[in-house]
């Protein structure tokens, strides 16, 4: 059963929030992204938290070694997103939820944290990238920067504990099946931090326990859109189990965030009960995004 075309209100009843898209997206292409906006709008999505990175320190060798190269970028070239990311948002009108994507950050962290936070953004984006051979590719930030795991890690943990005396929600990148000790260690230290392990942990069978033990963990199935429309049984049943901790989200780029609405096709596609895709698309975001929500428009 397809979706049905309402203004503001999707099948969920509600609006649905997109919680996992990225920037790479000038401020002079404003116009086309408020046009996608209002197709997402008559979709249902009225709200969607979008990934900016920072950059003060690497130049242009440096900061593409921790990008994927499949990504085109049409906004800073250096990726110093701060100021297309939050005039995107303040002309959304609370739409669009700006997140402080860090891994390019360093040094006094709470200060600089504290800073973007002022300026209006919502939330924290992390990846984990120690070394060459995570899942994006990408050249680790130990070797980007010069600086020892242990010195990296220390980092991280400056940021979760950042979001947790601030009650921000953190989007973080992490393999479940490489990194699943850093993983457990994060969880343990910052329970009562909301944070979201998208792609499904990158592996299920990794990352379930870890949803069965702890109660702020969620989850979203951004970059899984080919998976859910080849076996679409065994992701019903994923979501169906973790009910209460899947989020919509789709990891669109800002320039095409049009392109939510295949995932929100993907997931009505799966034949799931409407109380569960209320959960999905509306109250478990609601949960995660938390005030970061009502703050949006800067």
């Amino acid at each position: 059963m397809k979706p049905e075309t309402t203004t503001g209100e999707g099948r969920t009843g509600a609006g649905i929030i997109d919680v996992h898209a990225h920037c790479f997206t000038s401020k002079d292409l404003a116009g086309d992204v408020a046009r996608q906006l209002a197709g997402l709008r008559q979709r249902g999505i009225t709200q969607v938290a979008v990934a900016g990175m920072v950059n003060d320190r690497l130049d242009a060798q440096q900061i593409w070694g921790l990008v994927p190269d499949w990504v085109e970028n049409r906004g800073d070239g250096l990726f110093d997103e701060a100021r297309d990311l939050l005039e995107h948002a303040r002309l959304s009108k609370g739409a669009i939820v700006p997140l402080l994507d860090t891994r390019y950050l360093w040094g006094d962290i709470p200060g600089a944290l504290g800073r973007y936070l002022r300026q209006g953004f919502r939330g924290i984006k992390g990846v984990y990238l120690p070394d060459p051979g995570n899942d994006l590719g990408v050249k680790g930030v130990p070797d980007t920067f010069g600086i020892t795991v242990a010195e990296y890690r220390k980092r991280e943990w400056e940021i979760f504990s950042f979001a947790e005396a601030n009650d921000l929600p953190v989007l973080y990148h992490i393999d479940a099946r490489r990194y699943g000790d850093t993983m457990a260690a994060l969880l343990a230290d910052f329970p009562r931090v909301r944070v979201n392990f998208p792609h499904f942990g990158i592996g299920r069978k990794a990352f379930s326990p870890f949803l069965d033990r702890y109660p702020n963990l969620y989850t979203d199935f951004s970059g899984l859109l080919s998976h859910m429309r080849e076996n679409r049984e065994s992701y019903r049943d994923f979501i169906l189990q973790y009910q209460d901790r899947v989020c919509f989200g789709s990891d669109a780029i800002l320039y095409k965030v049009e392109g939510s609405a295949h995932y929100l096709d993907a997931l009505y596609d799966l034949g799931l009960p409407e109380e569960v895709l209320h959960k999905v698309c509306v109250e478990n975001p609601l949960k995660l995004m938390g005030s970061a929500l009502s703050g949006a428009c800067v």
